[in-house]
């Protein structure tokens, strides 16, 4: 079985994901909404605080993409898998839906090394950005730090579905 202890863990983390995107998202509205505040009716810009809303956006686009593909909503095949319900072939959709799984879990782990190696490489170089944050130009291994956690988070969510459904045996 999944265990008992080990099903609360992946609740509580999509539970905090959840959350942290919902807090991500109001943070970058009022960072933009305070942007376009000063720069239109003040006639001021505050530099970093609009670039770090970019930033943070990456973030946002990987932290729900891990609980998509917990739900079974981030990637399906619909015309097979429409074919085979209304055909009834409940083990061909079912190795079907693993496949899928499977084929999203390497998908995602080449993705994450490929992050990872990215990362490392932009911290080996020094990389930044054309913009200062607190008179210190930014490093571009910020963004890159998303696609690590994102494609972890998905790789995460992706299993803890794979391995639900080999032990279930059903979708």
């Amino acid at each position: 079985m999944m265990g008992k202890w080990l099903q609360p863990i992946f609740n509580g983390l999509a539970k905090f994901a959840d959350w942290a995107s919902i807090i991500l998202l109001i943070f970058i509205t009022f960072q933009l909404t305070a942007v376009v505040i000063l720069r239109y009716f003040f006639f001021t810009n505050i530099r970093w605080f609009e670039q770090s809303s970019v930033i943070l956006f990456f973030y946002l686009v990987f932290i729900p993409a891990g609980l998509l593909s917990r739900s079974g909503q981030h990637l399906n095949v619909e015309i097979l898998w429409e074919y085979l319900q209304k055909n009834e072939k409940k083990k061909a959709l079912w190795l079907l839906y693993l496949a899928q799984r499977a084929i999203e879990i390497i998908f995602c782990v080449v993705a994450l090394y490929f992050s990872w190696t990215y990362t490392c490489h932009l911290i080996e170089v020094e990389a930044t950005f054309d913009f200062e944050f607190f008179g210190r130009r930014v490093p571009q291994w910020t963004t890159a730090v998303a696609f690590i956690l994102g494609f972890f988070f998905l790789v995460l969510h992706t299993l803890e579905v794979f391995i639900t459904s080999l032990i279930k045996k059903k979708v």
